[in-house]
């Protein structure tokens, strides 16, 4: 309740400045989304799992001026930082929003593709078909990034972006940080296709020898070493990582498009260079696409394998594998529209968990989404 006040105050604050630009409803963009799934979860030697899940996000943002917004998200869920899911159950009681995103965007007018960004914001960082190898698509990272990119060719625009991330901050000790840039090209060589490549780099500050990031007592796959800390009689389990992650990444699509159908292909690579094995992760996939609004159809596939110390455990997919890394498998899926932003879609995700044990994971989600 006080983060939804918190957040109702700040839209209140914005918009008596907003309302001097020009009138609200020029100024004032509120949007959302809401998704209804079931989801069944079976893993060797475990009982399945069916559960009942909801997702509703609002965002509200306001043009300050030509040059200046800010910009307000809440979400339902818990703390996780890569998922804004609310599991239905507790007997109807009622559910949390939580201030998902709260940040300013400067867009000079001098340099048309620039932003400056700060706060808690969207990922400044692209990623081939929305794929998850290295970050969540829920994930909101916290600190400041600068996006760039250069449309004024018609057929080629190059991009790039900066950002310094804040982690954990520590009272008695060196605080953890994530310093990363990324730079690609995007070409269309004809109206009927288009072809992206990039690159990009990504260093953790303060992880090594330090307890891991989130739950304290979960490694979400990475390398880690146990101690106990026992204050007042209680004892709590630590994990700690034993390795720096210093990310390298590479990753490219390429699509083509005939009249209402589409099909892209893509893939994605990463390198840790910050430990010794265990390093190395990649996914390829394909999309196809019919039609748009209602009677539309997707059907998509991609592969990947994401050894133990590849990428930080903590902010990868929470879906594949139950989340985290040392994992490998299919996720393949289909979306139809039912009408204009409403659609019903169907996930299933194939997996193995642990590369030496080779556990069998399947998951299966089905969704109604929309989008207002």
């Amino acid at each position: 309740m006080k983060r939804l006040l918190c957040v109702t105050l700040i839209g209140l604050m914005i918009l008596p400045v907003v309302s001097k630009a020009g009138e609200w409803h020029e100024r004032i963009k509120l949007t959302g989304d809401f998704r209804h799934r079931h989801e069944l979860i079976q893993v060797e030697d475990k009982d399945d799992r069916n559960r009942w899940r909801i997702r509703l996000r609002l965002s509200l943002e306001g043009e300050i001026t030509d040059e200046w917004s800010a910009g307000v998200r809440l979400a339902t869920g818990s703390n996780d930082p890569v998922s804004t899911n609310q599991t239905l159950d507790d007997g109807f009681t009622t559910k949390m929003f939580n201030l998902d995103r709260a940040y300013f965007d400067f867009h000079p007018t001098f340099l048309r593709g620039l932003h400056i960004r700060g706060g808690k914001m969207e990922l400044p960082f692209d990623k081939v078909e929305n794929t998850e190898l290295i970050w969540d698509s829920d994930l909101s990272p916290e600190g400041a990034a600068v996006m760039y990119e250069n449309t004024t060719h018609e057929k080629v625009a190059v991009f790039l972006s900066g950002a310094f991330f804040y982690i954990d901050e520590r009272k008695a000790d060196d605080d953890t940080w994530l310093a990363g840039g990324q730079l690609g090209v995007k070409v269309e060589p004809r109206a009927d296709m288009h072809a992206m490549v990039g690159g990009g780099y990504y260093d953790y500050e303060e992880v090594k020898d330090h307890h891991v990031i989130f739950n304290h007592d979960d490694p979400f796959g990475n390398s880690s070493i146990s101690h106990q800390v026992v204050v007042d009689g209680d004892t709590t389990i630590y994990e700690d990582y034993i390795w720096d992650y210093n990310l390298f990444e590479i990753f490219g699509e390429i699509g083509y498009t005939l009249e209402t159908m589409s099909v892209t292909v893509y893939g994605n690579y990463v390198y840790n260079t910050g430990a010794d094995s265990l390093n190395a992760g990649w996914l390829v996939g394909v999309t196809f696409k019919y039609g748009k609004g209602r009677g539309a159809v997707k059907v998509y596939a991609n592969y990947r394998e994401l050894e133990a110390d590849a990428v930080i455990g903590a902010f990868t997919s929470s879906d594949f594998i139950g989340g985290g890394t040392d994992g490998k498998g299919l996720r393949a899926g289909a979306s139809v529209g039912l009408a204009e932003n409403v659609d019903l879609a169907l996930t299933y995700f194939l997996n193995k968990i642990d590369l030496d044990e080779e556990i069998d994971y399947r998951r299966l989600q089905a969704d109604i989404k929309m989008k207002f």
